[in-house]
C-alpha cells in the first residue's frame, strides 16, 4: 500500500487502531454533538459541529455500523489484552486467604477464559491473513515512516523487522511458546504445551512497543487507556479483605507500569527512548498575569 504523504499514512494508521464506536456510545456521542452545535456562540463552530453531526449521523446510519461489518480496533485489542494480562498478574502475586480459582468453578472458569482470550489476541494481533487489520499488517505497511521518526531506537527498527518476519519471525510454533499453545490448544485441538506467564510477557511487550512507536508517530496517544482498579476488582468483597483488595490493586499498578515502561524503552538495550509515551495526559497549568493596577503600584513603591 502506498499513501500520497505521511499524513495520509497516519490518516490510515488511525482508521485501523482506533476503537470502533458501541451503538450506545455511538448515540451518545451524537447528542453530545448536537448540543454543542445548537450552544455555539459563533457560526464557525456551529458550522463544525455541524459538519461532526452529519458526519457521525452518516456512520450510525450506514450498513457497515448497523451490520457490525468493520475490525475491532488494534488500540482495543491492545488494551485489552492489558487489563486481562494485569487483572491475572494481581491474582498471582498477591496471598489470600482464600483461594476462589481452586474452590469454586466460577473463578476457575473466568482465570481460563481470560488466559484463552489473551492467547486469542495474540493471534489476532499477528495474524498474517490479508484480510486482517492485524498489527502485523499494519507494521509492514508504516513501517518506513516510523522508521524516519526518530521514535526507534539505534538497532530497534531492524530487531523489528526481523522478529516480524512471516515465516522466520518471532511469532512461529518455533520461536514463540505463546503461540505454540494458541495453535495447538486454542486453534487447534493437538496438544497441550506448557507454556510459562512470563514467555507470553516477552511476547506482550514485544507487540506494546510496536503499537506503542505506531501510536506516538500518528497520535498524540490515548487518555486514560486502563480501567479503574476499583473498578476491576469491584464485587469482590465477599471474597477477598480490604488489605488483600489494596495488595491486588497495587499489584495490577505494578504491571501497568511495566507495560508503560515496554512502550516507551528500547527492545535493544532497554534503555528509554524518549519521554514520549503512547499513553496521553492531559495536564493544566495557570497563567497569573498581573493586573495593570498592580504594575502601576509596583513601580510605584
Amino acid at each position: 500500500m502506498e499513501f500520497d504523504s505521511e499524513d495520509d499514512a497516519k490518516s490510515y494508521a488511525i482508521s485501523v487502531t482506533a476503537k470502533h464506536l458501541h451503538p450506545d456510545d455511538a448515540q451518545n456521542r451524537l447528542d453530545s454533538y448536537k448540543t454543542y452545535q445548537e450552544s455555539a456562540h459563533s457560526a464557525e463552530d456551529k458550522s463544525y459541529w455541524e459538519k461532526e453531526v452529519r458526519a457521525l449521523d452518516e456512520y450510525i446510519q450506514s450498513d457497515e455500523f448497523k451490520n457490525g461489518e468493520y475490525p475491532q480496533g488494534i488500540d482495543e485489542l491492545i488494551l485489552e489484552i492489558i487489563e486481562w494480562r494485569a487483572a491475572i498478574y494481581a491474582f498471582q502475586n498477591v496471598d489470600t486467604e482464600q483461594d476462589p480459582f481452586k474452590e469454586h468453578a466460577f473463578y476457575a472458569q473466568w482465570l481460563m477464559g481470560g488466559t484463552y482470550t489473551i492467547f486469542c489476541i495474540l493471534g489476532k494481533l499477528v495474524s498474517k491473513d490479508n484480510r486482517d487489520s492485524s498489527l502485523r499488517k499494519l507494521w509492514s505497511i508504516v513501517s518506513g515512516y516510523v522508521k524516519n521518526s526518530g521514535l526507534c531506537g539505534e538497532g530497534e527498527n531492524e530487531i523489528i523487522e526481523e522478529k516480524m518476519h512471516r515465516t522466520e519471525g518471532h511469532f512461529t510454533n518455533t520461536n514463540s511458546r505463546a503461540m505454540l499453545f494458541r495453535n495447538k490448544v486454542i486453534a487447534h485441538n493437538e496438544s497441550s504445551p506448557k507454556i510459562q506467564w512470563v514467555e507470553i510477557d516477552k511476547d506482550i511487550k514485544l507487540l506494546c512497543r510496536i503499537w506503542a512507536l505506531v501510536t506516538m508517530w500518528s497520535s498524540f496517544g490515548i487518555i486514560q487507556p486502563f480501567r479503574k482498579s476499583q473498578q476491576v476488582f469491584s464485587g469482590l468483597e465477599s471474597v477477598f479483605n480490604p488489605a488483600e483488595i489494596k495488595s491486588l490493586v497495587e499489584q495490577r499498578n505494578v504491571y501497568l507500569e511495566k507495560v508503560e515502561s515496554w512502550c516507551t524503552h528500547s527492545l535493544v538495550d532497554n534503555s528509554k527512548v524518549s519521554e514520549r509515551s503512547p499513553f496521553g495526559k492531559i495536564s493544566v497549568s495557570i497563567n497569573i498575569k498581573p493586573s495593570v493596577a498592580s504594575n502601576a503600584l509596583t513601580k510605584c513603591c
